[in-house]
């Protein structure tokens, strides 16, 4: 794998999801089997379209130098909010100082872990928001075009190792019973 040309392209074809503050992940999925590690998980926040290449750059070296890992790299969809994730944290330190010796050192040895969850919750987004609708098969991916034409022509979709993923503006859900869509979900950027 060449790191320049494999950042390149993720950079190239997921432009729109580089602006603001973004919670990047490096995981490796049970399901996929592959060898057992100790650390499944790497998570970065990017602050930017600079940080956004220095850590999937970052995270294509780990991805190239463990080659028994089926290691994927995931995004969040919406953008998050910086202020909303702090006043969460702040939230979850002063509770830490009151639940005990037991709990406010479990908070204070893993403080980028716990910022990281606060960033990641729904309503640390930002009031720009998207669905991804996740389709594992061509059938459903048809079907969710067809069900988006009456609704709107501005998404983008793309593939992922099992399906396609279309990432649009928020709708009424019920008008799509039968797919899978998440509010906050997860773009996979490389797989």
């Amino acid at each position: 794998m060449n790191i320049e040309n494999e950042t390149a392209k993720i950079m190239t074809n997921f432009y729109f999801q580089m602006q603001g503050v973004r919670v990047i992940y490096l995981m490796h999925r049970k399901k996929e089997r592959g060898i057992n590690v100790d650390k499944k998980q790497h998570k970065k926040i990017s602050f930017n379209e600079t940080d956004f290449e220095k850590i999937i750059s970052e995270f294509l070296q780990i991805m190239k130098d463990n080659p028994k890992i089926p290691f994927r790299i995931y995004s969040s969809a919406n953008e998050r909010d910086f202020d909303k994730a702090i006043r969460n944290f702040k939230i979850r330190q002063i509770e830490a100082e009151f639940d005990g010796a037991k709990t406010k050192k479990s908070f204070y040895s893993d403080m980028k872990n716990r910022l990281i969850s606060c960033l990641s919750r729904p309503d640390a987004r930002t009031k720009d928001r998207k669905f991804l609708i996740d389709c594992d098969s061509e059938e459903e991916y048809e079907s969710a075009l067809e069900i988006l034409a009456g609704i709107t022509k501005n998404y983008t979709h793309y593939r992922t190792k099992n399906g396609r993923h279309i990432l649009v503006q928020p709708f009424d859900v019920r008008l799509m019973p039968d797919h899978d869509i998440k509010k906050d979900g997860l773009l996979l950027l490389k797989f």
